[in-house]
């Protein structure tokens, strides 16, 4: 009798354990989906939240988009140099600042048409019949890309403040290009890099300057900063960027 209980007591306590309460016994309600009024909540929290991060990643892709426009031309000065002496040929950079080309005119263009703001010209031996300062066909040519929203010449910075080391001007000019011709008066957008890796300056007759006289600075703007990219006199480049809260170029 007394293990009959004891069984039955055991089979009863196995099946209340095997069979757990229900959803509605311990209490807990379920339902489906959310209420309009929490998806106008979450709508109205993205919202703000894309107004304040927009004008940021705004302004970041255009700080971004002009440092590898300076980039790029210090890019090209640094390589024009350094493929002028292991080449022993002539290079020379232009730039289309103010829509200008080579010395003859000749549009600055990629292989495949495209106009682009910088070409490196590989001119050829010095005194050699190709070696015209002008883009020819079959000339071995390097470009780079043009970057949205950076234009030629000053926008914050103003046209009194040139950068602290071009001393070819006393004033940014308009075109962006503080280069000059030989003379020293006329303005131009290239300068050349003879085989000794010294910049000079030319002419559209692709007259040489003496030693020195390839110094000076292409100026670049976008909305919110300035840019400026200095030539030395003897090959060596500087990025200087304008800062607003200061006045005054920074390195």
């Amino acid at each position: 009798m007394i293990d009959c209980t004891v069984r039955t007591e055991m089979a009863v306590g196995t099946a209340s354990e095997a069979m757990p309460p229900r959803r509605s016994e311990r209490g807990i309600s379920a339902r489906d989906g959310f209420s309009l009024i929490e998806v106008a909540i979450a709508l109205a929290i993205v919202g703000i939240v894309t107004a304040l991060t927009l004008p940021n990643i705004t302004r970041y892709m255009e700080n971004a988009r002009g440092r590898a426009a300076a980039k790029s031309v210090a890019d090209a000065f640094n390589f024009a140099r350094a493929q002028a002496i292991r080449t022993g040929n002539n290079h020379v950079v232009f730039f289309a600042a103010g829509g200008a080309g080579d010395t003859a005119g000749n549009a600055l263009e990629a292989d495949d048409g495209r106009p682009v703001p910088i070409l490196v010209l590989n001119d050829g031996r010095p005194g050699s019949a190709d070696q015209n300062c002008e883009i020819d066909a079959g000339e071995e040519r390097f470009t780079f890309e043009a970057q949205t929203g950076v234009g030629w010449g000053h926008n914050s910075a103003p046209a009194t403040e040139q950068a602290p080391d071009d001393m070819s001007v006393t004033s940014i000019p308009a075109s962006g290009s503080s280069f000059f011709e030989p003379d020293g008066a006329t303005a131009a957008t290239w300068v050349q890099f003879r085989p000794d890796g010294v910049p000079v300056a030319i002419d559209d007759a692709c007259d040489a300057g003496r030693t020195g006289s390839g110094g000076g600075t292409i100026y670049l703007w976008t909305e919110n900063r300035d840019y400026a990219v200095t030539l030395a006199p003897l090959g060596g480049v500087r990025v200087h960027v304008w800062n607003s809260l200061t006045g005054a170029w920074t390195s």
